[in-house]
């Protein structure tokens, strides 16, 4: 009797109730071992699901305590005093998350003191150049201390190779180029030049998130394809106000990013990409056809049209994104 047709006959048996299914299992020692695997792993998820929401509950509330205590002693501690209990304090909480990742790895809760003291470490900087009083003559000191915070952690990030150093690396770098950018100007507004970095950053979070879909980073990557997907269209929209060369391009733009969600298989991008494109043909609407006797009748086409956007947005994502993944 071949393979075939022991399982047929196996499954008719069980069919005409001559088997039970439990039988089966229990001569196969599936019945002791799956029931065991799935309380097991229903523990795990559920024990690692209380321990992350305390986790990020008590970071919450120290940050809230250590803000709240701070603002009550500000005026009495003196300017050693404010920096020793911001970015002193930051620098500290830092260097035991750093002790605690290097002993229990597995645990977090070393990351959790990161967290902390990366939400410090930012202010305690700026405190520190306003008490120095070297924010007030130029940016050039605030860019070059945000610089070396940018430094500090992705050194940390290189030792310790965790999801929370790399985010704090890619924030504080986020905040050293806008801030070189700006001491380079000398506080010339230039909107162009904001909104042409703005497109830069976020094609830049992009990458990083495409580089980080594999490996200890991919819970960074629906941050960082938001706010990359949101820096890129957005700052590109601003520059349609005044361009009739940017009203035609953005389409493409948009479309570009329509067609890089189904590729990267990311619903954030879709939706991203969708609402820049109806705020843009909503702005094209109105900016052409507002004063010509046709405009309830474009709103009318309009309407259809968005609601063929969402229409197609839920298709594309049922059909290339999520079924893809």
């Amino acid at each position: 009797m071949n393979k075939e047709e022991l399982l047929r006959e196996l499954s008719s048996k069980i069919s005409s109730g001559e088997i039970s299914r439990e039988e089966v299992l229990s001569q196969l020692n599936f019945g002791a071992i799956a029931p065991r695997e799935v309380n097991r792993g229903a523990k795990g998820f559920s024990h690692f699901s209380v321990t992350k929401m305390l986790y990020a509950l008590g970071a919450a509330v120290v940050i809230i305590g250590i803000v709240i205590f701070v603002a009550q002693i500000w005026q009495d501690i003196g300017s050693f005093g404010r920096i020793s209990v911001t970015l002193g304090l930051g620098f500290l909480i830092s260097a035991i998350g750093s002790m605690l990742l290097k002993q229990k790895p597995e645990d977090n809760i070393g990351a959790i003191f990161h967290f902390i003291g990366g939400m410090l470490i930012p202010g305690g900087t700026a405190v520190t150049l306003y008490e120095f009083n070297l924010n007030s003559v130029s940016l050039w000191p605030v860019a070059i201390a945000f610089g070396a915070v940018f430094a500090f952690y992705v050194l940390l990030n290189s030792i310790h190779r965790h999801p929370v150093l790399t985010f704090f690396a890619v924030a504080n770098g986020t905040a050293f180029a806008y801030l070189i950018v700006e001491a380079i100007v000398e506080g010339v507004y230039y909107r162009d030049l904001y909104a042409y970095l703005t497109m830069v950053i976020g094609a830049s979070y992009l990458l990083l998130a495409h580089a980080f879909r594999e490996g200890r980073n991919k819970n960074l990557i629906g941050v960082l394809r938001f706010f990359g997907s949101a820096g890129l269209l957005g700052a590109a929209f601003t520059q349609t106000f005044d361009s009739g060369l940017w009203q035609l391009l953005y389409f493409f733009v948009v479309f570009a990013g329509l067609f890089l969600s189904v590729h990267i298989r990311s619903s954030i991008v879709l939706v991203m990409s969708t609402i820049f494109l109806i705020a843009h043909i909503s702005y094209i609407t109105n900016l052409y056809f507002a004063d010509s006797i046709g405009w309830p009748i474009s709103l009318i086409i309009l309407g259809f049209l968005f609601i063929g956007l969402g229409y197609a947005s839920i298709s594309i994502n049922k059909k290339y994104i999520r079924q893809a993944s």
